[in-house]
């Protein structure tokens, strides 16, 4: 019975991969665009979250195994020890049989905004190596209707569907029975049973819903609070002829897709791609602080009503500007693609000749898209002009070829850091790397970009090294496989400003660590939730100064298996390639030199 039941889930899950590797990727698309319309758009039981060490965790890429138990407690509670202790034991019971290798064990962290630094001590005191989840708005403990300290649940990943409810942690026989009870409902759901009975709740100390209690207590207004978080987060590329799939341009659309809104929040796919905040000090995040996803999930769980005569979100908006930062010293015309209506469109690999007559200061990069609803994005490198093509990937070796900038939908100009620009050198031309999605619609781009500059040579010289790793190989149905790259040491002190992670549909995180020169080590980057969908420069509030010396490591994980929903094919291993069917291991890491 065992075995069926597993052998049942990787045929269902293989089935979904499907052979043609065309036809995949075509559908990976339109799930990456859509925010994940499988079948119904009712809201999901799946959500993700990170763990005290900043590592992202989705119930659904779980969904080869058969149980996930998760376990509420919190730091200096004896009820939360004492059902640590007990689930300990539980696992060590279940040690003895090979299929309690299919479940994964989570400890979900019940206080708002949690100190991932008391989270850490907590783990280090109680000696566990179960990842400990933070959800900072509550939302997940909320859906799965917490209400102790010691609350236990078993989830089934495949379905996101709550198969056990229980408690650990009571004292005396009362948390024997507790532990019994958990221990009978997962020996049964490994054996394939279906029919498991609930024990008795927990009776820790209750949860406090710091958002939930403020929420109830009044009406959210969708006039003065949703629009301005929807205006502020989301509707800049949901636009009318945009990439996104629809636009937010009335109540009655968040209306419709407010089940899809709720999912892609809980599940941090929206906002896209997303930086740990607690590491590094960055001007942008891309996610929805504690209290706008508290307020927005309450809404939408109320019905997502409308209040007030005016509708924010359908409010005539001024024309905009075909040049953000006003008309520039130089246009260049990307070279225009014609788009079918359907397919799979592949990286491009083009170039554009400046003609200088001399060397430029560089200080920003501008933007005119052509045509919105299809341009995904497009790299920009300054190239040796006199360098040999034998193939279209020289047009970006990092030997002749510096990356300058890079456009994705939602930013319109790259403006360097004050005071600071890049020499574009008079024996540089231009070369991009360009990725396009299908419309529905057959049409051409005719992208252009704007150059400004400046005649001042600047105090700081805009400087970006690429990390690169060019020697990747990605075992078939690998789920973490860690490829790395280590810089050459820093030859003065430098400023870090901006770091512009890149990699394809197998990639899964990325960090990048500064190596002090008296072998200290310093996260400064932590991209836990990589989505190669949006390829985002993510830029520091302040640079950082690194001591010449600085050596910078690199590391990417590629989850190459069956559970990633953006794997074009699981059973082939992958090797570097600009193919979105090869991957990718690329770091742009802008600095600032004193010239």
């Amino acid at each position: 019975m065992r075995e069926t039941t597993k052998q049942i889930k990787q045929e269902r899950n293989k089935a979904s991969v499907i052979d043609s590797g065309f036809v995949r990727r075509w559908q990976i698309l339109i799930l990456a665009l859509t925010g994940l319309f499988a079948g119904s758009v009712t809201a999901s039981g799946d959500f993700a979250l990170l763990d005290h060490k900043g590592q992202f965790h989705q119930l659904s890429r779980y969904a080869e195994q058969d149980a996930a138990v998760i376990l509420v407690v919190s730091d200096q509670d004896q009820t939360s020890r004492r059902a640590l202790a007990s689930l300990q034991q539980i696992r060590q019971r279940l040690q003895t049989d090979s299929s309690a290798n299919d479940i994964v064990y989570f400890l979900l962290y019940a206080e708002a905004n949690p100190d991932r630094r008391l989270v850490q001590s907590m783990v280090a005191v109680q000696e566990t190596d179960v990842p400990v989840l933070l959800d900072d708005a509550q939302i997940v403990l909320a859906t799965l209707e917490a209400q102790q300290l010691g609350d236990v649940f078993v989830l089934d990943p495949g379905s996101q569907e709550v198969v056990y409810r229980g408690g650990l942690g009571a004292p005396d026989d009362s948390g024997d029975s507790q532990t019994d009870a958990l221990t009978q409902a997962l020996t049964g759901t490994l054996g394939g049973s279906s029919d498991v009975e609930e024990s008795a709740r927990a009776t820790g100390p209750d949860i406090n819903y710091v958002y939930q209690q403020q929420l109830r207590e009044r009406t959210v207004s969708y006039q003065s609070e949703i629009a301005p978080i929807l205006q502020r987060r989301c509707a800049h590329c949901h636009v009318e002829e945009g990439l996104a799939p629809w636009a937010m341009n009335r109540h009655l659309m968040i209306l419709g897709w407010s089940p899809m809104i709720r999912e892609v929040v809980m599940t941090r796919r929206m906002p896209p791609g997303q930086i740990d905040g607690y590491v590094g000090d960055w001007q942008q995040t891309h996610e929805l602080p504690a209290q706008e996803l508290a307020t927005l999930i309450h809404w939408i769980d109320q019905g997502a009503p409308q209040d007030g005569e005016v509708d924010p979100l359908s409010e005539a908006k001024p024309e905009t500007e075909a040049w953000p930062l006003g008309e520039p010293d130089l246009v260049v015309d990307v070279p225009a693609q014609s788009l079918p209506a359907t397919g799979i469109v592949d990286f491009l690999l083009e170039s554009a000749d400046l003609s200088l007559s001399e060397d430029k200061w560089l200080r920003a990069v501008a933007y005119d898209v052509g045509d919105k609803s299809v341009l995904h994005s497009l790299m920009i490198y300054a190239r040796n002009e006199g360098a040999p093509v034998m193939s279209e990937t020289d047009l970006i070796d990092p030997e002749v070829s510096d990356y300058v900038s890079i456009f994705v939908p939602g930013e319109r100009a790259d403006e360097f850091p004050a005071n600071s620009a890049y020499q574009l050198q008079a024996d540089r031309d231009l070369a991009f790397k360009i990725r396009y999605l299908t419309s529905g619609r057959e049409t051409v781009d005719r992208t252009r970009i704007g150059l400004y500059f400046q005649d001042e040579a600047p105090d700081m010289v805009v400087e970006t090294l690429e990390i690169a790793n060019k020697n990747i190989s990605i075992p078939a149905g690998a789920a973490e496989h860690r490829e790395t790259a280590l810089s050459e040491p820093l030859a003065s002190d430098m400023y870090l400003s901006s770091l512009s992670p890149h990699a394809h549909g197998r990639a899964k995180s990325m960090q990048l660590t500064a190596v002090l020169p008296d072998g200290e080590r310093e996260l400064i980057a932590n991209v836990a939730n990589y989505n190669f969908n949006w390829q985002l420069t993510y830029r520091l509030q302040q640079p950082l100064l690194l001591p010449a010396g600085t050596r910078l490591e690199a590391v990417t994980v590629y989850d190459n298996s069956l559970a990633n929903p953006y794997n074009a094919d699981p059973d082939v291993s992958v090797q570097w390639g600009v193919s979105d069917q090869d991957e990718m291991f690329n770091h742009y890491v802008r600095f600032l030199r004193a010239r």
